[in-house]
């Protein structure tokens, strides 16, 4: 009887651990979406529980609070997520949502978002060149430099004096203060093509060398002088 009987508890635990739960409705301030082995997947939560940054399931960096969903590769390590903010102080607006998707442990090489303050909005899809470095690396020079080490400044200063230790951005679509735009970059990060309908519907499209200045553009200002 004592056999059966644990056979049957036994029995009901494991049953009960893979019953599918039904809600109406749930309210939390944090989800944990795991694998079987109890490696963290995704985070939906709020702004004081969201997570750090996060490599193989090890926090590297605080990063302050950004509630919404935070993704991770298999290794649980962050990359990408979508978070979102926005309020009005003072009467003014300070409001943002913003979907990233990361390269292999740097930072985001596609983001989706829309960012909207007093005199500024942008809404649109940028692309990315990262390094292949490692960004999780980095984290223990960053952290002492904002706090003021200068020999970490100078070790920051010296990886970055390509420009590209963060990297750099290769193209945008969408629209910023009401013009809609096209920009397309180099290697270095320079516009050098620029597609632009701005606000008043005047169309533009201009090729641009790697200091910046226009060397071609259509319709040709010339044109009909």
């Amino acid at each position: 009887m004592l056999a059966l009987g644990l056979l049957a508890v036994t029995g009901k635990n494991l049953y009960s651990a893979t019953q599918v739960a039904e809600f109406d409705e749930i309210s939390v301030k944090r989800i944990n979406v795991l694998e079987e082995d109890g490696q963290l997947r995704m985070v939906m939560a709020n702004s004081e529980r969201s997570p750090q940054a996060i490599k193989e399931g090890k926090v590297y960096m605080n990063v302050g609070k950004r509630p919404g969903l935070i993704f991770y590769n298999d290794e649980g390590t962050e990359n990408g997520g979508l978070m979102f903010r926005g309020k009005k102080e003072d009467g003014k607006v300070n409001h943002g949502l913003h979907m990233s998707f990361d390269r292999y442990n740097q930072d985001q090489t596609m983001a989706l978002q829309h960012i909207e303050s007093e005199d500024y909005m942008i809404t649109g899809m940028t692309i990315l060149d990262r390094p292949d470095s490692d960004m999780f690396s980095l984290a223990p020079l960053e952290e002492a430099a904002q706090r003021g080490d200068e020999q970490a400044k100078q070790q920051l200063a010296e990886l970055n004096a390509d420009g590209k230790l963060y990297g750099v951005q290769r193209a945008f679509y969408g629209t910023l203060n009401g013009d809609a735009q096209l920009r397309l970059n180099d290697a270095e990060g320079n516009i050098r093509i620029r597609m632009v309908v701005d606000k008043l519907g005047v169309a533009r499209l201009e090729f641009l060398n790697t200091k910046g200045e226009v060397v071609q553009r259509l319709p040709d200002d010339k044109q009909g002088k």
